[in-house]
């Protein structure tokens, strides 16, 4: 089984032990009548990192790298994606709802403080990339309204983006120092000298200064009936 396979499995497993399923008839009275409320269900859960803006660090070949938190930054829960609503749903209204629905965790805002040191020594010949990150969920979601007569109408969904109470450095390698997967250099030379092929092409020295000539067409040789004709002319 692939690691994308088991994410999505564990992933529907989470949703469905969170969203349990909802008859109208655990919301009726003797009368068969329900009291109007609102619940939420979610439909899909996946990690998401908050990576922290200028918090990110490259070192090496080798050597090891020390890294620590030098300014606070606040990480907020958003909406990523919203339909049509019948209902208004504020983020906090949301974030409190998806705790209560399993996910005790999550937090509508989420503050990084100064600190937090960490050093790992790093492969030699390698380079160390370290990135401060909030580590938090990507959450479908849908509201729903339960209606008098127990019918469950729904009245709001979509994807919302929600920081989790745990935060630390991420820590990978690279062969070369990278930055959003373009090489930034090799060792202090130029990193596209490893991808070219066959010989250099000529620098362009720029526009010529030399007098433009004007081009001279070959002369035809007179053939010798031609020439006859000439002289019994001139006779």
């Amino acid at each position: 089984m692939t690691r994308a396979a088991v994410r999505g499995s564990l992933s529907t497993a989470l949703v469905l032990a969170m969203t349990p399923a909802v008859s109208p008839a655990a919301y009726a009275d003797g009368d068969g009548r329900c009291d109007p409320h609102t619940f939420f269900k979610i439909r899909s859960l996946s990690p998401r990192n908050f990576f922290i803006p200028r918090t990110r660090y490259i070192d090496g070949p080798g050597g090891t790298i020390t890294v620590t938190v030098t300014r606070e930054y606040e990480v907020r829960a958003f909406r990523e994606t919203e339909n049509e609503q019948q209902l208004v749903i504020t983020t906090g209204d949301l974030v409190r709802n998806l705790r209560k629905m399993g996910v005790p965790h999550l937090e509508e805002r989420h503050m990084v403080f100064t600190g937090h040191e960490y050093s790992r020594t790093i492969t030699k010949g390698m380079y160390g990339n370290m990135w401060y990150r909030v580590f938090g969920y990507r959450i479908g979601w849908s509201a729903w309204s339960v209606l008098g007569t127990c019918k469950q109408v729904e009245v709001g969904s979509g994807i919302a983006n929600v920081p989790a109470r745990v935060e630390g450095w991420r820590y990978w390698e690279t062969r070369h120092p990278k930055f959003r997967g373009r090489i930034l250099s090799i060792d202090g030379g130029n990193p596209d000298d490893d991808k070219r092929s066959g010989p250099a092409r000529p620098q362009w020295q720029g526009p010529s200064l030399a007098p433009l000539a004007r081009p001279s067409l070959p002369r035809e040789t007179p053939s010798t009936e031609r020439t006859e004709r000439t002289r019994q002319r001139r006779r």
